[in-house]
């Protein structure tokens, strides 16, 4: 009978107009979630070059387009509780209208609407973080916080139109688009289209969203109100309209929000620089909103709080043990079940629809501090990427409140003595087990295992006791909050007691907008300098220090070539030799009196250790040529000088900007590749390029390139030999005859895979194809 009820009501035309509503307002919302995260990565790409490819502007643009989706919630909520459905409709078309004017206008001016002219370029780097902030506001400013307000506005129409707690599923929906406009921009847009057909698609969508949205707003304004009377329905675990429940919205999205981004950092500076390895945590995230707001059943308790205890034990020995690749695997994993129960306990904790817009308010400000937290606060209190136990840590306090707050918990649900032995007996199986293998007693004792789990197994029980013995008098959890507010600053004193902390052999410890630098003194003497764990250079202590190392041995190809170069047999015998990126500065040992070497460096922090009364690194003081040294990126400066008429006349340009993961792409492009040789002195100069990689196989690019400029190549591989580490080289001439250089022969690796030649330029790149 109820079968054909249903049959009966949804043939009828009120039905199929709510259908239709349903169906418009799920779409517009999917288009904007999607169009928001294409023009976060569209002008996050474009803007990379600018700011010597650091992964650090990733991560600034995050922090930008956090606070501005924060703005649009706000605007959402504000125009929500002030103002009629129909003005509320009037004044959201004209916001969209003049974002849509601004694009059009745009569109006429820079190479798309939303990539700016090269006169925003930065001058010089001391300021990235504003500089970023700067352009990306300029250029996606407007329209972002236009598409921003979509969610919770339309959700609060759609909640007046008779919307009840399935309201809520529509940011499941949006959170759906923001997925598939991450995952498709490196999968699908970047391989097939340029930078700017990519821009002029996304204006295009984007017109299509104003329609969209415009039909929306005019059938919430012509529409009646709905009756309210299913707006108070909560679930069974809705808090009350206290203060500690905006409390704990702000701070369980403000924790998945900081993890996010610590974890990104983490993986992509701590564990390995693999490009477009930030897409992996941010999906993840994001599929945490999706499953969580779809349904409750995605969220079980009891499943995902036991990953969580084992995920953070497994990492903790992996980092002990040093086992990045188990990191690799744990670190996103762990990620994903802290979101789902961040995300989950925020869906169980959420108000009825009367309050939506303040809840989806209430995240998005959470999630902005958590960026903030994590891009501005963190790299100056911090000088590792301590953030990022902080966060995890501040995870476990939120969801013990959490548990301790909700009656119908497994905390509530169990004996309180009962909670102590499961405790306790956690504790002494572990115990047991290691006293059978010692490899395991060692992992408990380094992970500090015993102190941690007694910390947090007391404040469970004096939780559990206060809530049980005062259940009037911790009305609302205040109890609770107090007997773990010397925890929080427990962990927090732990944490940067960790960040300060030396490690083992650690001689100096730095970090700033282009990721944390660390030097370790070497056991027979000396200094490595490492990027995350990319070494960038070393120099052994006198009288061994004017031996070059690591990748720059006499025996390497660019050895071979400043030893070897037939100016040292002809003329007078001197080069001139330009060099983009100084690391440690070894390259210089190879100077001869009246020898001419300048280097081109984007991050400060690294000339300071090569320059000063006393540097780490003496290459640049010792050496017999005549050394300058340039603050910024490279390619931005060689544009400059060129376009003043100062051609550099290299007789060698070394790009020794490749060793590490992080592929600074825009000095690999053909438009860069114009502008070296607007500096090179005839056609007998060499372009060398340092591509010793972990992970990325750039030689398609070079061959493409080699083609392009009508060039001779030659590629060395050296294999490693103490103390010198495996390196390739590549050369390029305009001259067959200028690579024939004694002692250099072609050798290639034995290990790359062979590919295709790609030709990159800066409106086409695709580093996720060369990625092994």
């Amino acid at each position: 009978m109820n079968s054909q009820t249903n049959q009966a009501r949804e043939g009828t035309p009120a039905f199929s107009a709510r259908r239709r509503l349903v169906w418009a307002f799920a779409l517009t919302i999917f288009l904007s979630a999607f169009l928001l995260f294409q023009v976060q990565l569209i002008i996050s790409k474009y803007v990379l070059p600018w700011f010597g490819g650091s992964a650090a502007v990733w991560t600034t643009n995050m922090l930008v387009f956090q606070v501005l989706l924060l703005g649009g919630y706000l605007y959402s909520h504000s125009i929500s509780k002030q103002l009629s459905l129909k003005v509320q409709a009037s004044f959201h078309l004209t916001l969209l209208a003049v974002a849509f004017l601004l694009i059009l206008i745009l569109s006429f001016v820079w190479p798309s609407a939303v990539t700016p002219g090269p006169e925003w370029k930065p001058i010089d780097s001391r300021h990235p973080v504003l500089d970023v902030i700067l352009v990306t506001l300029l250029a996606t400013g407007l329209p972002f916080f236009a598409l921003s307000t979509t969610g919770p506005l339309l959700q609060g129409w759609f909640a007046r139109q008779g919307g009840d707690l399935r309201t809520y599923r529509f940011y499941s929906v949006s959170n759906l688009g923001s997925l598939l406009g991450l995952l498709t921009f490196p999968l699908l847009f970047e391989p097939l289209l340029r930078l700017k057909a990519q821009a002029t698609l996304w204006t295009i969508l984007f017109a299509l969203f104003c329609v969209a949205c415009g039909w929306c707003a005019w059938r919430t304004a012509s529409g009646s109100e709905h009756s309210r009377g299913t707006e108070n329905q909560t679930d069974g675990a809705e808090a009350s309209s206290s203060v500690l429940s905006y409390v704990l919205w702000f701070l369980l999205a403000a924790c998945a929000s900081a993890l996010l981004l610590a974890t990104t950092n983490q993986l992509c500076q701590e564990i390995v620089s693999l490009p477009l390895l930030w897409v992996l945590p941010l999906a993840l995230y994001l599929l945490s909103f999706i499953m969580c707001f779809d349904h409750p059943r995605w969220y079980r308790r009891e499943v995902f709080h036991a990953l969580y205890v084992i995920g953070i034990f497994v990492l903790c020995a992996a980092a002990v043990y040093a086992q990045r690749t188990v990191q690799m695997v744990v670190l996103p994993l762990l990620l994903f079940v802290s979101c789902m129960i961040c995300h989950g306990e925020l869906v169980r904790r959420k108000p009825g629809v009367h309050r939506l817009t303040a809840f989806y308010l209430s995240i998005s400000a959470g999630g902005a501090m958590g960026g903030m937290f994590v891009a501005i606060l963190a790299p100056q209190i911090f000088r590792f990427f301590t953030e990022f136990q902080l966060s995890l840590g501040s995870s476990a306090i939120l969801l013990l409140i959490c548990l301790f707050l909700d009656k119908t918990s497994w905390i509530h649900s169990r004996a309180f003595w009962l909670i102590g032995v499961i405790v306790g007996g956690f504790i002494l199986t572990l115990f047991l087990i290691g006293q059978w293998i010692p490899a395991f007693a060692g992992v408990l004792e380094r992970t500090q295992f015993y102190a941690w789990s007694s910390l947090i197994a007391a404040l469970l029980l004096c939780a559990a006791y206060i809530q049980k013995k005062n259940p009037a008098q911790n009305r609302g959890g205040f109890g609770v909050i107090q007997s773990v507010a010397a925890t929080i600053a427990a962990l927090a004193m732990a944490a940067l007691y960790q960040s300060a902390r030396p490690e083992p052999g650690l001689f100096l410890g730095e970090r700033n907008f282009y990721g944390a630098l660390r030097i370790f003194e070497l056991a027979q003497g000396g200094k490595a300098l490492f990027h995350a764990h990319t070494l960038h250079g070393a120099q052994l202590d006198p009288p061994n220090d004017h031996l070059p190392m690591a990748y720059y041995g006499p025996e390497s190809g660019i050895g071979l070539l400043l030893r070897n170069h037939p100016n040292r047999n002809a003329g007078n015998g001197t080069l001139r030799i330009g060099i983009v990126g100084l690391g440690a500065g070894t390259l210089a040992v190879y100077g001869h009196p009246g020898d001419y070497f300048r280097y081109y460096e984007i991050n400060p922090q690294v000339m300071d250790l090569s320059l000063g009364p006393r540097p780490v690194f003496t290459y640049l003081r010792d050496s017999a040529a005549r050394i300058d040294t340039v603050l910024g990126d490279a390619r931005l400066l060689l544009e400059q000088e060129a376009a003043l008429g100062n051609a550099q006349k290299f007789d060698v340009l070394v790009l020794d900007a490749f060793s590490g993961d992080a592929v600074p792409v825009h000095l690999l492009t053909k438009e860069a590749f114009a502008t070296y040789e607007k500096h090179l002195r005839d056609d007998h100069a060499i372009i060398a390029l340092h591509l010793s990689s972990r992970h990325i196989n750039l030689l398609p690019v070079l061959e493409a390139l080699r083609e392009d400029q009508h060039a001779f190549s030659l590629v060395n591989f050296t294999p490693a030999s103490y103390p010198f580490l495996d390196s390739l080289w590549v050369f390029l001439a305009k001259r067959p005859e200028a690579l024939r250089v004694p002692g250099l022969v072609p050798n290639p690796p034995p290990t790359l895979p062979p590919a295709a030649p790609r030709l990159w330029t800066d409106d086409y790149s695709d580093i996720f194809q060369l990625i092994y």
